[in-house]
């Protein structure tokens, strides 16, 4: 008799946030859930004291934000499941989201033993594993980053386990893991369309300029008094509005910090429908 197909385990999808950058979310969820509507729920947000209101999200909530890998790890524990598909709370899904292309990619991820797989596509070429769409990561083709990807929450979790790593840190982390042991590390082959398209909105605190376009397509506006689109130009006049507008938002999220998020709304509404 043939062996069994066993279907790979249920994943679902982490979205990495705090309380700073909670004004992203009703973009963020209304993208996500516009382009892929049959993306598997609850979806899980981080966040430190915030939540979102809506039935298909489920917030977790972290506690007071000392740095990104502490955040991240302290939700991990509040998540049951093994298998995550993670992604950043600015990444603007800008494309449908063809779910048979994920679940096949999930699949062969599962089937061979993956703990790391990026969803994008770098156009980079490696070495091909036969009958899938993906490249080994060696030393030489170390394309692991903290982008959309897939994870074993295990590995995940390794990455973040040393405390008081920002996102950068963590990254050099992985990368650093990968390249000691790239075994289960995978990377989309140059042929294969990344399994999932977005606009990443947001650079140095400030929406970018690209983003504020894109959701002007869509007849949407920020609030640009939370979080401004400055110009970003390299001219003295530019950069000291840039050092002041900084300055203004972190002294706004220390204060709220302080307050235990007391400042701001303690539920973000999604945009109305």
């Amino acid at each position: 008799m043939p062996a069994p197909v066993h279907s790979p385990p249920p994943w679902r999808l982490l979205v990495s946030s705090c309380d700073n950058y909670n004004d992203t979310w009703p973009w963020f969820f209304h993208f996500l859930f516009k382009y892929w509507p049959d993306v598997p729920t609850p979806v899980y947000l981080v966040s430190n004291h915030t939540r979102y209101d809506d039935p298909r999200v489920r917030t977790l909530t972290t506690g007071p934000d000392h740095a990104w890998s502490d955040t991240l790890r302290k939700a991990l524990a509040q998540v049951p499941e093994e298998w995550l598909v993670f992604i950043l709370d600015d990444f603007l899904l800008k494309d449908p989201v063809d779910s048979r292309r994920v679940q096949e990619a999930w699949s062969q991820f599962h089937r061979l033993d993956g703990v790391y797989l990026s969803a994008d596509n770098f156009h980079k070429p490696g070495q091909r594993i036969p009958e899938s769409w993906f490249c080994q990561v060696t030393p030489e083709t170390l394309y692991v980053g903290l982008n959309a990807t897939f994870w074993k929450k295990s590995h995940l979790a390794s990455v973040v386990h040393e405390p008081g790593l920002n996102i950068w840190k963590a990254e050099n982390r992985l990368k650093a893991l990968a390249r000691a042991a790239p075994r289960g590390h995978f990377f989309i082959e140059p042929g294969t369309p990344s399994l999932v398209n977005y606009v990443e909105s947001i650079k140095g605190y400030f929406w970018k300029p690209m983003a504020i376009e894109f959701l002007a397509q869509h007849q949407l506006k920020p609030d640009l008094r939370r979080r401004p689109c400055p110009a970003q130009g390299r001219d003295p006049l530019s950069r000291s509005l840039r050092s002041l507008l900084k300055y203004r938002m972190r002294l706004g999220n220390w204060l709220n910090a302080k307050l235990a998020g007391r400042l701001r709304p303690s539920v973000i509404k999604p945009l109305p429908s």
